[in-house]
């Protein structure tokens, strides 16, 4: 085990501190890693696993349709003992997951006032990097499905910049790295930039245009006015999208040739609606449906009409797109993430088919796009159980509108050659 006398723990803590840490939790999590590193190896135990991946494996299928050709246009990936992604250096990170068991960390990070937003099971302290990912697209052991691509989708770095639109920069080396090592996954990368900073986000927008796999922006719009759901970042309002220095920001994108990604709730598809409407010009993506809440103070019933009606008026505009996903998410109310044992495709598709059906309905195959939403829909199901779930709701659909929802709309949005 590691050997930290009080002054390198004194130091740990106050470097915490310096990072908005409390000392008690620096303190604390350092103790408890130790201690739990000297008894595994006294007792000669075993790293442990999150508590998500034994909860998965309890229920996998075989891949249907396994020839279908599928570019899975939206998951994540992080690694919180290197990346900047937790208020504290690299050290406290370091010292704390190297022995945590990671469900503990992510349990000790999350916000007690949140209805846990994304789950209780999912592990933001556990690595889920390139391996992981394709661990979970090859089946673990059974037959997984045919994914020929991937896009990357952003998902909260904050590193050191001189200048406040650069901090989430890194995250576009990070992902070219991946890409670089893995081939198969992150052909492409929605990136994040601060849209609120006005013109003075174009450097950030510069800097990405020279990295080639940069295809598109993302900066979310979900905000619920619900203390138990988490809003996607701290200076969210309801107006965010209505916002002069907003839109001077949004305004850019084009100049530089990137796509608009949002991930916001159905209370917040009127503001998206209103931005396509005046940015006709704009390729725009709906991130997982509009996410039609069914948490908190939303009752899913109520959430699916209102829904229904604000998605009616979004389709009017052409330049908009929709992924379809993020069902496995807690948020919408299913409950899938809660039971003792994960569902099979055939549960999961009589819950989501209404969502999928409707929306495509109303957009039309060209203008839909099938994602995994991994890990975070990993909660739900596993990866080839989730597809498996689309696979099914579209069953009857003619062999060419399957090949563009699974994978040749994705290519078009975000300009991937086959």
């Amino acid at each position: 085990a590691p050997r930290l006398g009080p002054r390198c723990l004194d130091t740990v803590v106050t470097m915490g501190l310096a990072f908005g840490v409390p000392a008690a939790a620096c303190a604390a999590c350092v103790v408890v890693a130790l201690a739990r590193r000297v008894s595994r190896a006294v007792l000669g135990l075993k790293r442990e696993s999150a508590e998500i991946e034994d909860w998965v494996a309890q229920y996998d299928e075989e891949a249907i349709e396994p020839d279908l050709r599928i570019f899975d246009c939206h998951h994540h990936l992080w690694d919180f003992t290197i990346h900047p992604k937790l208020p504290m250096p690299w050290l406290v990170r370091k010292l704390i997951f190297f022995c945590m068991k990671p469900n503990a960390v992510g349990k000790l990070f999350q916000e007690e006032k949140t209805n846990n937003t994304f789950g209780r099971r999912l592990p933001f302290a556990a690595r889920y990097m390139a391996p992981e990912l394709l661990r979970d697209i090859r089946g673990r052991g059974h037959g997984g499905h045919r994914v020929v691509g991937t896009v990357y989708v952003e998902c909260g770095w904050q590193g050191q910049a001189a200048r406040p639109c650069l901090k989430p920069v890194g995250e576009a080396a990070m992902v070219a790295e991946v890409n670089c090592r893995h081939p198969d996954v992150c052909q492409a990368m929605v990136a994040h930039a601060d849209l609120s900073l006005g013109a003075e986000v174009e450097p950030a927008l510069k800097a990405y245009s020279e990295n080639a796999l940069v295809r598109g922006i993302r900066d979310g719009l979900a905000y619920a006015e619900d203390p138990t759901i988490v809003p996607a970042g701290q200076k969210l309002t309801m107006g965010y999208a209505y916002d002069a220095k907003f839109r001077e920001g949004f305004a850019l994108l084009q100049k530089y040739g990137f796509v608009f990604d949002s991930w916001h709730y159905h209370v917040n598809l009127e503001a998206f609606t209103d931005l396509a409407r005046s940015f006709p010009q704009q390729t725009m993506v709906c991130d997982h449906i509009g996410f039609p809440l069914g948490i908190g103070r939303f009752d899913r019933q109520t959430s699916m009409l209102e829904w229904k009606g604000l998605m009616k008026k979004l389709a009017a505009h052409a330049n908009v797109y929709v992924k379809i996903g993020g069902l496995g998410m807690r948020i919408i109310g299913f409950g899938f993430d809660e039971r003792s044992t994960p569902p099979t495709s055939d549960e999961l598709a009589q819950a989501w088919g209404p969502y999928v059906r409707y929306t495509l309905e109303i957009f039309g195959v060209d203008r839909c796009m099938f994602e995994s939403n991994f890990p975070m829909d990993k909660i739900s199901c596993s990866y080839t159980v989730l597809f498996n779930a689309f696979k099914k709701i579209v069953a009857g659909f003619p062999q060419e509108d399957k090949r563009k929802l699974f994978e040749l709309n994705a290519r078009r949005v975000y300009k991937i050659a086959a």
